[in-house]
């Protein structure tokens, strides 16, 4: 029995320790761009540890904190003070294109630049709507449902494919609004600058939880492939400032 048990720890120390993805946060940089907004660009890859092909799905430039990730494509970061984890909704939020980050650094929304550039986010949004529409409409699909067309071809153009031993390196360009009193529901949390402060990133993949976005086709054709890939494969920690 005691043999079992210790042959069962090392397999298990084996596993834990050579799982088929590797995640490193590589650098951080920041750049103060205003008096009220400090962006950050967190450098990252994603690494295939196996000799097979490997993919999953991943929206790879935006993030999400851990408290509000039930149910996302962006990779989850969790913040550390001097070594603890802080479940704070904060301080870093996504933008997914770099329309999106440009208008959230606009600090007066009715002015002429930041109306501009609204409309051509939205006129983009509608273009690449519309298309998605047509392109499942000519493959033959047969829902009517806008919506749910639009989420299943955002969801299928960003599945992520790692060749055998492959890396491929990503950056997630976010804000900070320099507010260092971060709530969630109850709680408050304060970014302490002489604090040791750290991020990480954690991929979790899934899919099951998308299953209403997919026909009953796509999810066929993902099950069908053992190396479409889910689990959570967690980054290293990387200290990160926050001064002024």
């Amino acid at each position: 029995m005691r043999l079992f048990y210790f042959l069962f720890l090392i397999s298990f120390s084996v596993v834990a320790q050579n799982p088929k993805l590797g995640v490193t946060i590589t650098s951080i940089t920041t750049e103060d761009i205003s008096a009220s907004n400090t962006e950050y660009h967190i450098n990252y890859q994603i690494e295939n540890k196996t000799s097979e092909e490997l993919s999953f799905f991943l929206l790879p430039n935006a993030l999400i904190a851990n408290t509000a990730s039930s149910l996302t494509l962006y990779p989850v970061y969790r913040m550390y003070q001097n070594g603890v984890f802080e479940d704070m909704d904060g301080p870093f939020f996504e933008y997914e294109t770099e329309d999106e980050l440009e208008y959230a650094k606009i600090e007066d929304k009715t002015s002429a630049e930041a109306k501009k550039l609204i409309n051509k986010i939205q006129t983009k949004q509608s273009y690449v709507g519309k298309y998605f529409y047509k392109k499942y409409k000519d493959e033959g699909g047969k829902s009517e449902d806008f919506q749910w067309i639009y989420q299943r071809q955002k969801l299928l153009n960003n599945i992520i494919i790692l060749k055998p031993k492959e890396t491929k390196s990503f950056t997630i360009k976010t804000l900070w609004n320099k507010n260092r009193f971060i709530k969630n529901d109850d709680l408050e949390f304060y970014l302490d600058e002489n604090n040791t402060i750290e991020i990480e990133l954690i991929l979790d993949l899934k899919t099951n939880l998308f299953k209403d976005q997919l026909s009953e086709e796509d999810l066929v054709k993902i099950n069908a492939n053992p190396n479409f890939i889910r689990g959570d494969f967690v980054s290293n920690k990387m200290k990160i400032e926050f001064k002024e």
